[in-house]
């Protein structure tokens, strides 16, 4: 380490800058200049808040397993008796039985976790070679979409609007999926006659966005949205067909206190996420935005959580989870690698507050952006009918000289046949 990164620990270090050492030198960096007492808080609030992977990349794979079996002996406890738990726990130590979370959770170097990673990665390819038809025919669409969005010169929050509404106007609506290929969720949505769920979604969104963006490197991650996790929708309308717990419903209070609570309950999506949603970058203003296409709304992905700009005074949190189940199943090895980077890159500065944040991206810039550009639509129809806009009278003529033309050929044709 030279003399000027050094500098720069000291400084961040005497700031109470943590994270930032963290996203800027690493693991080792971040433990080494972190204050113990600190070190306990945080690792406690991690394992309260069921984030075993932040634990995993903040603190290594011995803290983590460590961590992870005292939450499953607590949850056998809890379900089975204290007697069972300890018995399990005795196990456990011996090497007789392992932690059932742990791939759940994402141990990176299980082998279990590799296999499962090479096994999604394969069916990937499979269905590349498979689907190689629909993929193309998809693929040509959205770069006629692409061209027909990037001629409307329209600024970001715009381009991700439209693009979600558009989703929505074009399919059937929301409902589980047929195909769900591995690889190309965006498949399902090839279509009007097409449907989906959070995961076809996202992923549509994220192919569609790259097309009339490069830049924008939008990909897609899977989250966990507890009860009181959701944020308010922006003025798309949706058609859900099947209803579940991953789409947002507005909800009065007494409706509230009578739902029941499934956070309660012992549930693996704690650990593995329930829903999915885009990432994208702006990097002029070195910020990763959240795009929900599911229920529409737009966020910012900072310090390894979701923050869903929700209105002016209030920020909606649920958790990110890159667990490598749900990464498998969704990305292979490539998406494994993407989500890895992106969590040590939450932990930078962003160069906009989050008063500018929730100004461009806001619940209100996104209802304000839809009106626009929904106008502008319309207007592009308007200038398409006046384009080739038809004279009705300039028909009949046409049609009048048609008619004469046929009338005079019958004429020279029975004249020709008389003389014969």
């Amino acid at each position: 380490m030279n003399k000027e990164d050094k500098l720069r620990i000291k400084e961040l270090k005497k700031e109470k800058r943590y994270n930032e050492i963290y996203a800027e030198f690493g693991q080792k960096a971040y433990l080494k200049n972190m204050p113990s007492k600190i070190q306990r808080k945080e690792l406690r609030k991690l394992s309260k808040e069921g984030k075993f992977i932040d634990i995993y990349n903040k603190y290594g794979e011995e803290k983590y397993n460590n961590y992870l079996a005292k939450a499953e002996y607590r949850e056998r406890k809890d379900a089975k008796g204290k007697f069972s738990a300890i018995i399990w726990d005795i196990k456990r130590r011996l090497g007789i039985v392992s932690l059932s979370t742990t791939l759940a959770a994402g141990t990176l170097g299980s082998l279990a976790t590799g296999a499962l990673l090479e096994y999604t990665d394969n069916q990937s390819k499979e269905n590349a070679i498979k689907y190689a038809s629909e993929i193309e025919a998809y693929n040509n669409k959205i770069n006629e979409y692409a061209k027909e969005v990037q001629s409307m010169n329209l600024t970001d929050v715009q381009v991700f609007m439209k693009v979600t509404d558009d989703m929505w106007g074009s399919i059937k609506g929301y409902k589980s999926p047929e195909k769900d290929l591995r690889g190309y969720l965006e498949l399902d949505l090839a279509d009007e006659d097409g449907y989906g769920v959070c995961r076809n979604m996202a992923s549509d969104v994220a192919r569609k966005l790259n097309a009339i963006n490069p830049e924008y490197n939008a990909r897609t991650m899977t989250v966990y949205v507890g009860e009181d996790g959701w944020h308010h929708v922006a003025n798309v309308k949706r058609n859900i067909i099947e209803e579940n717990n991953t789409v947002a419903e507005e909800k009065n209070e007494e409706e509230k206190d009578t739902t029941e609570d499934v956070t309660e309950k012992f549930d693996f999506t704690k650990y593995t996420g329930n829903h999915e949603v885009t990432l994208i970058d702006i990097k002029e203003d070195n910020l990763i935005l959240v795009l929900d296409p599911t229920n529409p709304g737009i966020g910012i992905y900072k310090d390894g959580d979701i923050l869903m700009l929700d209105g002016k005074d209030n920020l909606v949190s649920f958790d990110s989870k890159e667990y490598t189940e749900a990464v498998a199943i969704r990305g292979g090895l490539e998406g494994l690698d993407n989500t890895i980077v992106d969590y040590i890159r939450s932990f930078g500065n962003s160069k906009v507050d989050i008063e500018e944040i929730r100004n461009r991206y806001g619940i209100e810039a996104q209802n304000r952006a839809l009106e626009e550009v929904r106008q502008m639509s319309l207007s592009q129809q308007d200038k398409f009918r006046d384009e080739y806009k038809v004279d009705v009278n300039q028909i009949d003529n046409e049609l009048d000289k048609i008619e004469q033309e046929r009338e005079m050929q019958k004429i020279i044709t029975n004249v020709q046949q008389e003389r014969q």
